[in-house]
């Protein structure tokens, strides 16, 4: 898991670095079924809009976009190109070994990111929806995840957590934090001592973590 003094929260350009994040065209096969999936629905929006920008403006902006929030806030209604940064559907099954629907998987990864958070702030935050997650596809996958959680006072926040998952390495949880903008703190005493659980980082299992319906 990265420092929890870590501050930098900026999009990584630099592409020998491990978390570069750029989005770049990708080809996609109409052997697989959900490129062929994907590849009907920007055809479909080709059909039926009017190109706006170039391709090369399109990739221009959806990198702008991905600097600007940090990969958590992106228009990918703009965009007509195929990019290896784009949105989740969240009841479909994302390409995971465990087969359940992105909003479960991406649930737990949230999960166990407010839980570090917790430990880290001194926090009682409860995990509650993920709102949205995007994917960068390169040697791995970087998620983005927008979720909900509520303090002690029952009142709802809104979170930010990014998770790297190489291929063939542990997943690792880079940071957590409440979206830019918020209070943290409820009228009540929100702080209260959290004790670090013990991790199983072979199975990546935080304790108290549960399934996602």
């Amino acid at each position: 898991m990265a420092s929890s003094s870590r501050t930098d929260y900026e999009i990584i350009s630099d592409p020998f670095h491990p978390e570069c994040c750029v989005a770049c065209f990708i080809p996609l096969r109409r052997d697989i079924e959900k490129e062929r999936l994907l590849l009907e629905s920007i055809e479909w929006k080709q059909k039926n809009a009017s190109p706006k920008y170039t391709d090369q403006e399109e990739r221009d902006l959806i990198n702008q976009q991905i600097r600007n929030s940090q990969g958590f806030d992106v228009d990918f209604s703009m965009f007509l190109c195929p990019f290896d940064f784009y949105p989740s559907i969240l009841d479909e099954c994302h390409s995971t070994l465990i087969k359940e629907t992105d909003r479960r998987f991406f649930g737990r990864l949230a999960q166990e990111s407010i839980a570090d958070y917790n430990i880290r702030e001194g926090t009682s935050f409860e995990f509650v929806e993920v709102v949205k997650t995007n994917l960068y596809r390169n040697k791995g996958y970087m998620y983005f995840i927008t979720f909900v959680a509520k303090d002690p006072c029952a009142q709802t926040k809104v979170f930010q957590a990014k998770v790297c998952n190489v291929f063939c390495r542990e997943i690792e949880h880079s940071f957590c934090r409440l979206k830019p903008g918020q209070q943290e703190e409820c009228n009540e005493d929100s702080k209260r001592v959290v004790k670090k659980p013990r991790y199983n980082t072979r199975s990546n299992k935080r304790p108290g973590v549960t399934n996602v319906s």
